[in-house]
């Protein structure tokens, strides 16, 4: 085996290798997304329950007024894309 040979093999480990840790990364990224998007789900269930109790004809009750809202917050992320901060 030539060192050209062994220089290539060497170069497509190291790259394959990059790419598993990167679908890792993305992997737990997702993982912490959806960990994220149940934990908010499950704290806008108990305030909207809390909220009941002392406003109940709140405009959060509407759903479209909700769904504004976070339209708006994720548009928001959307627009400044993956790097924006």
């Amino acid at each position: 085996m030539d060192g050209a040979i062994l220089g290539r093999a060497t170069a497509a480990e190291q790259n394959a290798a990059e790419w598993r840790a990167y679908a890792a990364e993305l992997e737990h990224s997702l993982l912490i997304s959806r960990a994220n998007k149940a934990g908010m789900e499950a704290l806008k269930n108990a305030l909207i329950t809390e909220l009941s109790k002392v406003d109940p004809k709140n405009y959060l009750f509407v759903q479209q007024n909700r769904q504004r809202i976070f339209d708006g917050a994720f548009d928001s992320v959307v627009k400044k894309g993956l790097h924006g901060a």
